[in-house]
Parts: structure tokens; sequence; C-alpha cells
């Protein structure tokens, strides 16, 4: 929960390919994907280079995530106290001085030295960038951007394997060099990057700053969803760490080779993440998480039995599923809790998680790589990733409490019978007149394909929404609405705790989407007048909730 600000309202750009901001943020985008994957192709080169085994090569991308693990989570807030160049103009040149002194070292020690700062460097520009394009756009033109960067993030995980591969032939010192393009984007940063002037009218305050962020994970499904989160980004961050290993070992790769072999992972990836719409028609999203530890298992406990180079693609198409699979249903999960006060906590955790992710993951690689060879890295990875499946289910398989709506009735004001005697007319008008009652603002929810509007009480603990079935009484049955087929007979919730209302959905075969994102059963949503929320998919039974 990022501190109270009055801020001059951006002025939002019609077209983002015509605004030069929008270009400075991406390439920031850009440096911080090129620190983590331009090198890859290349660490068994490295390691032979500097003389080194496998487990301590795997520290260059321990040491350089391990920043953003430990500093993600106050980025937010320094951005808002000192302000967002202030803090990403030295994130630029710590970033690139940090990669070319790394690139330059003929000690392996010192290039350690400088990946952790590079590392440093780089620890703000994934939260800055999606700061930025908050601070900048609105609307329409706010999705356009975040869709925007998000196509880029996933095109630059293929394209930069391949660059690394091509650099890597020459020399593997220019995938490190590569990061001095900082350089020239700081200036651009400096001369041509305008944000909206901020004004604090408010300290900010620690204490309440944690308690809401606790109070956002403080459930079993969201803590069952960052750990699914965390485990996936270990998983993807050990598989580019150690493939180029395995493959250079068994089949004696090229760097431009490993580069190939690892964009084909990502290529698998966008393809799968690109059809997902027409997977959700019939699976959940946390079906599709499950579903993707299961492929993550099987694609690396198949890797070690790989005999031919070529074969190889097979597992990394499979692993490329996995994380096409999981990875963008998992952040729209999380996009619809982070809709609430706590956003600015909520969202530095799970960036913080996934930060932790990529740091375990080639740390607890190497330590296997160590004991017990490169083989025992994927077996024990796909035991993770079965344990991942088995605490998501256990996290997930919640037991959503059932009740039955109170209605608190409020008693009606007493009448006069009649007039009391000795009153003049005047007197007698004034006696007989009705007392004025405060109106309460109404609760409804108005149904959006048919415009029928529902009421709900003015005072009331729970409200169940579903179709009756004879057994188990329904407040609110929406068997007579269009569509109504897609609704289950205990589908979800409406609480009211005498001050705010919230939402939940009660493990139905459809889920519950609030402004389009998916929900996490057993977890309450919070309802603001206007916001429409559908039982099912595709918005075919749709409301919106409001106070008349």
């Amino acid at each position: 929960m990022n501190p109270p600000t009055t801020r001059s309202i951006p002025r939002s750009q019609t077209n983002i390919f015509s605004d030069k901001n929008f270009y400075i943020i991406n390439f920031v985008t850009l440096m911080g994907i090129l620190g983590g994957t331009i090198y890859n192709p290349v660490l068994p080169t490295i390691q032979n280079a500097f003389n080194i085994s496998a487990d301590q090569a795997s520290w260059i991308s321990t040491l350089f995530q391990l920043p953003s693990a430990i500093v993600t989570p106050i980025i937010g807030i320094l951005a808002d106290i000192v302000g967002r160049k202030v803090i990403l103009i030295p994130s630029l040149l710590l970033f690139a001085a940090g990669g070319a002194f790394s690139g330059l070292t003929s000690i392996f020690t010192n290039h350690l030295g400088w990946r952790l700062l590079q590392g440093v460097g780089a620890a703000s520009l994934e939260p800055l960038q999606v700061t930025l394009i908050g601070d900048l756009y609105r609307g329409r033109t706010l999705g356009m951007a975040m869709a925007f960067n998000a196509s880029l993030i996933g095109i630059s995980g293929a394209i930069f394997p391949l660059i690394g591969g091509v650099l890597g032939g020459l020399n593997w010192r220019y995938t490190f060099l590569a990061a001095l393009l900082a350089v020239p984007l700081a200036f651009f940063s400096i001369v041509m990057l305008k944000l909206p002037r901020q004004h604090r009218t408010e300290k900010f305050k620690l204490k309440p700053y944690l308690k809401s962020t606790w109070k956002s994970i403080n459930t079993r499904p969201v803590i069952g969803l960052l750990f699914a989160v965390m485990s996936l980004f270990l998983l993807q961050t050990l598989c580019l760490t150690y493939i180029p290993f395995f493959a250079a070992q068994k089949f004696q790769t090229s760097d431009a080779q490993n580069g190939l072999i690892l964009a084909s992972m990502s290529i698998s990836l966008a393809v799968v993440a690109s059809q997902l719409g027409r997977l959700l028609q019939n699976i959940s999203e946390i079906k599709l998480i499950k579903l993707s530890f299961l492929v993550f298992a099987c694609a690396l406990l198949i890797l070690p039995f790989i005999s031919n180079v070529w074969l190889l693609f097979i597992p990394m198409l499979l692993l490329g599923v996995a994380q096409g699979l999981s990875l963008p249903t998992s952040q729209s999960l999380l996009a619809g809790l982070a809709n609430s006060e706590s956003r600015g906590g909520f969202t530095a955790i799970n960036l913080t998680l996934v930060s932790w992710g990529q740091t375990l993951g080639p740390f607890l690689g190497s330590l296997a790589f160590k004991y017990w060879g490169i083989q025992s890295v994927f077996y024990t990875s796909a035991v993770f990733s079965l344990i991942s499946f088995a605490v998501f289910n256990y996290f997930l398989t919640t037991k959503v409490f059932s009740f039955t709506a109170k209605t608190i009735h409020i008693a009606a004001p007493p009448h006069l019978s009649a007039p009391p005697p000795h009153l003049s007319a005047p007197e007698e008008e004034l006696a007989t007149a009705s007392p004025t009652i405060l109106q309460h603002p109404t609760p409804q929810l108005i149904h959006m394909q048919t415009n029928k509007t529902i009421e709900l009480p003015e005072e009331f603990d729970v409200i169940t929404i579903g179709k009756n079935n004879g057994k188990i009484p329904v407040d609110i049955d929406t068997s007579d609405f269009p569509n109504s087929h897609v609704v289950s007979r205990m589908h979800a919730q409406i609480r009211f705790d005498g001050s705010d209302y919230y939402i939940q959905d009660l493990r139905s075969s459809n889920g519950v989407f609030i402004n389009k994102y998916p929900t996490l059963p057993g977890v309450w949503y919070k309802l603001k007048p206007g916001l429409c929320f559908s039982l099912g998919r595709k918005e075919m039974v749709t409301f919106m909730f409001d106070i008349a």
C-alpha cells in the first residue's frame, strides 16, 4: 500500500506508440530481462574459461537474482518517497557498471562480485516499469500498454538466448558487456522521460502498511497460490541454468545451439499462452496450474534419458507448455486479488517470491549437482514439482463454509392512532404529521443481461447465490435467468460486515469472475459500487453491484 499522494493527472496518450515515455519504459523492461537471460547459453563456456565446476558457475545466476529477493519489497516505497527517476537512473548505471566489469574481469570471485552489483541495479527495474506504466496511462490505454509490455517480455525471452548464443560464439564476455546499453538508456531517461509530479500529503506509516499487506495474504488459497508462483519461477530458472550444462556435457553443443535449445522453450511457452483462452473454456485456472506441475515433472524426468541432441527439443517443448499453462493463469489470479486497498503490498510480496524462486532455483540445483551429478538436478527438480503439486492442491482444497442469510429487520416507527385532545387545528395537523424516516442505502444487484434489479436486505450476514435443488435453499435463485446452466447450485456468497460488502466463490464448477479476473475459491473479494462479477465464464450471467 503506497503512501497517499496527490499528483497531477498525467495526460494519457491516445496512441502509446507516439509517446517517447512508452519506448523508454519498454527498454527498461528489456534491460532487466537481458541481465538474467542472455548469458545462459554460454554458461558452459564460462565454466571452462574460469576453470570452475558447474555448481560454482551457477552462482552467476544466483547472485544476480539475490538482490531482487531482498530489496523488491521496499522499492515501491522508496520510489514514492524520493521519486521514480531518482531510483531509476542510478539503477541503470549500476546495472551497466556491474555487467561491464563482470565481463572484463579474469578472476571468478571478482566476476561474482560484479554480478551481485549488477543484480542490485536490476532489482528495481521490474517494479519500476510496472509503476511507471501505471503513472502515465489510464483506462484502455493502460491496458494496451500493459499488454504490449507483457508481449515484449515473452518475445525477448525467446530472442535473448539466441543473441547470447551468437555473442558467445565470438566471445563469452560480450554477453555481459551488452549491459552497457543501459548507459544511453539512463541518459535518455534523464532528458526525455517526463513523469507526473508527485506531492506527498502524508508520511508513510509502516505498521498499517504491514498490517494491510498481511491481511491480504493471510488465507490458505492465497498462500497456496503464492507458493505455486515461487515454485514455478524456481523451476523455470533452474532449467535455464542447468540445461546448457547438460547439453554441453552430453552432446558437446555450441553456445549457439544452447541458445536455440533455450529459445525453443520460450517459443513453446508463447504458443501455449496464446491459446489459453480456448483451454480456459473447459478447464479452470487452478486445474491448469496443477496440470503444469505434472507436465514439469514429466519433462524433467525425460531429460536425463535423451540420447540425441535433436530429441532434447521434446522435453524443452514440454517445459514451455508447462510454463505457458501456469505463468499467465497464476498472474491472472493474482491480478484479481490485487484489486484492493493493499495492492502495493500484495504486488511487492508477489514480486519478492518470484525473485526468491529465481534465486533458489540455481542454488538448490548446485547442491544436487555437487553431490550427485547433473542428472540428479533434473530428478530432484521433478520430485520438487510433484511436491509443489501436492502442496498447491492442499492449500487450494479449501473447505468453504456455507451460511444461510440472516436478515435483520428494522422495526417500523410507531404510529399515532389519534391526535391528543384539546389541540387547535394547526396543532392537530402537526401532531398527526408522520415523522421523517432516514432512508438507508440499499445494496442491489443488477442483472446485466436482462437489466433486472435484485434488492438485497439493508442488514444481513451472508446471502447465497445459486440454484434451488430442493435440498439446500439459496437466497438468490438464478434458475429463471438466461444461461443459468453455467451456475452451480451453491455458486457464491455475498457477506456484509456492517460497513463493506464482499463476495466469494463456493468452489463452483465454472468460477466467479470480477471485472473479468478469475477469483480464488474461499477468498472474500471486496465489492464496490459499479463493480461487475460473472457467475461462470464468457460473462453469460453477469451482475453489477450498486448501492442506491
